[in-house]
């Protein structure tokens, strides 16, 4: 049992953001209620989160929308331990690395998610998502530290945001012919064989393989 909280969070066990959410949670050993929602367009939880997006965390009266500001929001609070940096200068590296995730990775692996069928694949699109794809795993590539954590030697909301986002990055890329997703990616590479060794990580990780499997067994 964690340190309670009396929070819930509306979740999505495939949900990279929620995702995100959850190594924070896990991290900090918090007992926050996950609610797996499948419709997030039920009435119930429209008149709480108007943009019928998970994760959204409820703190009492506080509703919190948005992965990056449940994250941050946590941490305001001195929840357990803090996944923050001291040092402005890591502090900020580390809201690079999940700028570049959140604006420049998610939109193309969210497109190439989209195409898993090859039934009702488009080569041109996947193609040009492929691309940009590459181009920013290149930017992870030059921003993140290694070779355990992705800034600072130690967990923070950078190695939150990137864990689910190189699950799916390594599961994706073979449905598309790319047999070695990390190809020209070492330090990314060597990081997640890392970081995947976290309890946090690890939990979630499980998390994310056992939701991808029964979605592709129908």
């Amino acid at each position: 049992m964690g340190l309670p909280t009396g929070m819930k969070m509306y979740n999505s066990q495939l949900s990279p953001f929620a995702a995100r959410c959850r190594v924070a949670i896990y991290a900090k050993d918090l007992d926050v209620e996950l609610v797996d929602l499948a419709d997030p367009s039920d009435e119930t939880f429209a008149r709480i989160a108007p943009m019928h997006k998970i994760p959204v965390l409820v703190d009492g009266e506080t509703v919190v929308p948005e992965s990056e500001t449940i994250c941050e929001y946590l941490d305001d609070k001195g929840l357990g331990v803090s996944l923050r940096p001291d040092d402005p200068a890591l502090r900020a590296r580390m809201r690079v690395i999940s700028r570049i995730a959140d604006l420049y990775v998610m939109g193309p692996m969210g497109e190439l998610f989209g195409q898993i069928n090859p039934a009702g694949r488009d080569p041109q699109l996947v193609a040009r998502e492929m691309t940009e794809l590459a181009k920013a795993m290149a930017w992870l590539e030059y921003y993140v530290e290694g070779p355990e954590f992705a800034v600072g030697g130690r967990l923070t909301l950078a190695d939150c945001e990137l864990v689910p986002i190189l699950f799916f990055f390594k599961e994706i890329g073979p449905m598309f012919g790319q047999a070695q997703p990390f190809a020209g990616l070492p330090r990314l590479e060597t990081y997640y064989a890392a970081i995947r060794k976290h309890p946090a990580a690890a939990r979630v990780l499980a998390e994310l393989d056992e939701a991808l499997r029964r979605m592709m067994a129908g």
